[in-house]
């Protein structure tokens, strides 16, 4: 509950485990690697500590890295991708308190949102009975965009809120941005579709890109790497806090002692407020994703499908005319269907109840 007599000033969060990571840049430059080599350093703690979830196998030469194949290799598990992936999410939420990792890596972007678009286009294809759903934009009124959006963001919010770091990899690609004047240049970006870029874009705090720079010195080609915490104009990049540099060398103990500087300085260079932060910020992590797991292993039990049948038919008994033709509109449009009693599936009662309740209001 808000109360506007106790608010009190904001912290910076003092730990990189509070915020998510996305990492971009040119073929084999690095981003998995960088995941790699952040999970050996002492701050994260060593190889055991955090989870790359292989959307593509970008890992094959990473020795004693931990990693989940999504889709699985078992030949054995015929289950959609998407629906490998939200089992383990529901393993690792489950098991927080005993397993050992720290942070989750998710590699590539690109193919977890193929994979969460190919889940909702099957999903609502068998919801609505509808064969000629085989595209996303064949869900009407754009419904299947959110919808692949509304089931990314939250599996990863459910990762966020268990308690685990965040560390996204995606690839570049160059854009052309056209201005009011009519004048355009070409800028570096991720490789995503336009609606799954804001999603991750907007989510990340930090936004790094690692580039592979290229010299000519004594007749020979110097390659140099470096990590952009800044756009330069024509690189996207970014960072929450300002005063970080706008590049450094690739190095990953490079990378945590600008961020500890960064941190540092956001608490007016005061190493025993830091040190006092890291300590509480950890316990109320640890606390928050003790409530989450709780919480969330509540609400699974929470309804059957006879009880949302219950709760959505008293609602509408309660509307007029008016309202129970803007319901059965709008149930039309979000599942397919106006007989929310013949619903099969728990997103399409979660639906329907929201409906009711929106147009009641």
């Amino acid at each position: 509950m808000i109360n506007i007599l106790n608010i009190q000033p904001n912290e910076p969060k003092a730990r990189l485990f509070d915020y998510i990571i996305l990492v971009y840049g040119v073929g084999k430059a690095g981003k998995t690697t960088f995941f790699y080599k952040l999970a050996q350093t002492d701050y994260v703690g060593g190889l055991d500590k955090a989870l790359l979830v292989g959307f593509e196998k970008g890992y094959k030469a990473l020795p004693g890295i931990y990693a989940v194949p999504i889709p699985s290799d078992d030949p054995d598990d015929k289950r959609d991708p998407w629906v490998q992936f939200q089992d383990l999410v529901d393993q690792l939420v489950e098991h927080r308190k005993v397993v050992t990792y720290r942070m989750i890596g998710l590699d590539t972007l690109d193919y977890m949102y193929k994979y969460a678009t190919e889940y909702i286009i099957k999903r609502e294809r068998i919801a609505r009975k509808d064969a000629k759903i085989k595209a996303i934009n064949d869900i009407p009124w754009g419904q299947g965009h959110v919808m692949v959006e509304e089931e990314v963001d939250k599996q990863i919010k459910r990762l966020i809120n268990a308690g685990y770091g965040i560390f996204m990899i995606t690839h570049d690609r160059e854009k052309k941005i056209e201005l009011k004047n009519g004048q355009s240049y070409d800028k570096t970006t991720v490789t995503l579709p336009e609606r799954a870029r804001n999603l991750f874009v907007n989510m990340a705090d930090f936004i790094l890109y690692i580039s592979v720079d290229k010299e000519v010195v004594s007749g020979n080609v110097k390659e140099t790497r470096y990590i952009y915490f800044r756009s330069d104009g024509d690189i996207e990049a970014g960072s929450r806090f300002e005063n970080v540099p706008n590049k450094i060398e690739f190095d990953v103990e490079l990378f945590l002692e600008t961020f500890e500087k960064a941190v540092l300085e956001s608490y007016g260079n005061d190493e025993k407020k830091v040190k006092q932060a890291k300590a509480e910020q950890e316990k109320e992590a640890q606390q928050r994703s003790e409530r989450y797991i709780e919480d969330e292993k509540n609400e699974s039990f929470a309804k059957e499908p006879d009880e949302y049948i219950a709760e959505i038919a008293e609602l509408i008994s309660k509307m007029d005319e008016k309202q129970q033709a803007e319901t059965k509109k709008r149930l039309k449009e979000a599942n397919g269907s106006i007989n929310y009693k013949k619903y099969t599936e728990i997103e399409q009662f979660e639906r329907a109840l929201e409906i009711a309740k929106k147009v009641l209001d």
